[in-house]
């Protein structure tokens, strides 16, 4: 938790300004827009994962790690295949479906106001 302070702004400002609209381009550039939109929901979510979880996994390393040696770039690749898991099973299976509950309820919630 100690990290947290530094690496959320990190983390928001990654994903509005950068990662969000690249996934997005991504995801479609092998989805339709007439395919599923549970599907769409999935390969976005996928897209991140994949760019962001090398991108904090690197400022992961930068700044919590003794990585001010030749060894930056094995230590950073280590990093990323240790949170590459966790970071995807949290994506599809917990934050993300929460996180699109919590703004379905609260869109159908405005709606019928």
């Amino acid at each position: 938790l100690h990290e947290l302070p530094i690496m959320a702004p990190i983390a928001f400002i990654l994903e509005f300004f950068v990662v969000g609209k690249l996934a997005k381009r991504l995801a479609f550039s092998f989805m339709k827009p007439t395919d599923r939109p549970q599907f769409i929901t999935y390969a976005i979510s996928i897209c991140i994962c994949c760019i962001m979880c090398p991108l904090m996994s690197f400022f992961a390393t930068l700044f919590f790690k003794d990585s001010h040696n030749a060894n930056f770039f094995a230590m950073w690749v280590q990093t990323t295949a240790m949170n590459y898991p966790t970071a995807f099973l949290w994506q599809l299976c917990g934050a993300g479906p929460l996180v699109r509950f919590v703004f379905g309820k609260g869109l159908a919630a405005m709606k019928k106001k």
